[in-house]
């Protein structure tokens, strides 16, 4: 096999391996490995502009793929997502189109694996840092499950974990290249990676459990409760009243039922309490009440449509049957046509430790969940909604959420995967709605779980990480630049 056909071979195999990149069916050795492939095609490429078309259409088509109905776009008409995938792409190939700039003018030299790694941090965090859907599709997510990857995220936030994966990339292909000196590169690279990653493995697996415990248990509406209750409101107000007036006697039973078997923490998922506001009332009073009765906290989100615009609010109810904490949504509400919340975290102080909530889509937002580990809260409730195709995918963007600010996380979800994961993204409790055949409620969580607060870097670094390698891509650029405006004055 030529030269030119090992080039398609490599990205081909790119391209396969792009299936499995952080969507539906993401393998987290994919994402080291496709772009090991995708720079050996086009560094070589005599073509340039020939090949990054076809750079772009091996990236995009298993992207367009692979988060088929994953996004809320596709709630909107069906070629909306695809479409979107297609044109943004470009954006995400300005590491390969830098990285093959710099290694056609100096060649392959151990500084200039720094080029590629510094290129994707930067434009991910660009891409995704300030987007209105928060943090989905950043590259960092990729490693859902992968726990010493996932470590690097408590000091760098996400924007680290691109970083390492593309130095590996980048210096795979320099041991590739097999150019004077490679040899030793390998030695020094492979070492610090394994210490990298051997750190966050360490990290996790010597981890000290919390101090604290409760019995926190949870629990979701059957699948698609809720959204034919949201239908049957734009019809018959009678109907609708009779039918959520149902379901709150419902659920106040099963919290009851919880908190007498033990339960001191109750949470329910997103929207459980929906129904206009006199409804919402009622069924605040009657969680109140078992609170008080059985010395329990309610985690309790409701969903007024009596409001203009509704209003999606999770509340925290004390054991004096008091509303300690409400909290609203303040993350996608362009698509639900909600009120938007302030987006700054109330936490409280119970014998479980310190406690905070947020609804959902607000778990995208690590600039703004970090207040949660500025706080030292030791236990993030995520009361959430979600759909089949976006199940595996959001529930392990809240993960890192907790490793980012060493904390417990106890993510109740409708129509998706309920979990708990402790301080360093270990799960300790998942339950997918997909795979249950429950009659009656859903997602039903139950069990002893440790609460507890673990210092990270991020809640201070913050994004500073993001913007550092913001600023190496400039540098990057204006280097490319400058040598061309230095040849025309010539």
């Amino acid at each position: 096999m030529n030269e030119e056909n090992h080039r398609y071979l490599w990205l081909v195999i790119a391209a396969l391996l792009g299936l499995f990149v952080g969507g539906k069916w993401n393998i987290s050795l994919a994402a080291w490995i496709a772009p090991v492939f995708f720079i050996r095609f086009f560094r070589d490429s005599e073509d340039g502009w020939r090949n990054f078309f076809l750079l772009w259409a091996a990236s995009a088509v298993p992207t367009i793929i692979s988060w088929r109905g994953a996004t809320a776009m596709n709630f909107g008409s069906p070629m909306i997502e695809p479409v979107f995938f297609a044109l943004t792409t470009p954006i995400t190939l300005i590491p390969y189109v830098v990285d093959r700039r710099y290694y056609r003018r100096f060649g392959s030299s151990a500084w200039l694996t720094l080029v590629f790694p510094v290129s994707v941090a930067a434009v991910d965090f660009l891409t995704v840092s300030n987007s209105p859907f928060g943090t989905f599709g950043a590259g960092a997510y990729t490693q859902r499950g992968f726990v010493a990857a996932m470590q690097i995220a408590s000091v760098t936030g996400l924007w680290g974990i691109p970083f390492v994966m593309g130095w590996f990339a980048a210096g795979v292909n320099h041991i590739w290249e097999g150019r004077a000196g490679s040899s030793r590169f390998g030695v020094v690279f492979a070492g610090l990676l394994v210490l990298i990653l051997g750190i966050g493995f360490g990290r996790a697996l010597l981890a000290d459990r919390p101090g604290q415990s409760a019995s926190i248990a949870g629990f979701s509406l059957p699948n698609g409760k809720l959204q034919a209750l949201i239908q049957l409101h734009a019809g018959d107000e009678a109907d609708f009243r009779r039918a959520v007036d149902e379901l709150h006697a419902e659920e106040l039973d099963q919290i009851r039922k919880l908190a007498d078997g033990g339960a001191r923490i109750i949470v329910l998922q997103e929207g459980a309490g929906v129904g206009f506001g006199d409804q919402i009332e009622s069924l605040i009073r009657g969680a109140s009440a078992i609170a008080n009765e059985n010395d329990s906290y309610v985690v309790l989100p409701t969903f007024d449509l009596g409001k203009t615009p509704p209003e999606n609010v999770v509340r925290i109810i004390d054991p004096t049957g008091a509303v300690a904490l409400t909290h609203v949504k303040y993350g996608g509400n362009q698509f639900e046509g909600s009120l938007k919340g302030d987006g700054v975290l109330r936490t409280i102080d119970t014998p479980h430790g310190k406690l905070s909530a947020v609804i959902c889509w607000d778990a995208d937002f690590p600039n703004v969940i970090k207040q949660a580990g500025a706080q030292n809260v030791g236990l993030l409730l995520v009361p959430s909604n979600d759909w089949l195709e976006v199940k595996d995918i959001h529930a392990g963007m809240a993960v890192f959420r907790a490793v980012e600010n060493g904390m417990t996380l106890f993510r109740q979800t409708g129509q998706g995967v309920s979990l708990v994961a402790d301080p360093y993204g270990r799960t300790i409790n998942r339950v997918d709605a997909f795979e249950e055949n429950a009659a009656g409620f859903s997602g039903i969580q139950n069990r002893a779980t440790p609460i507890g607060s673990v210092d990270t870097l991020y809640p201070s670094v913050g994004d500073g990480v993001g913007h550092a390698m913001l600023v190496g891509l400039f540098g990057l650029l204006v280097g490319w630049v400058l040598p061309l405006f230095h040849g025309r004055s010539k």
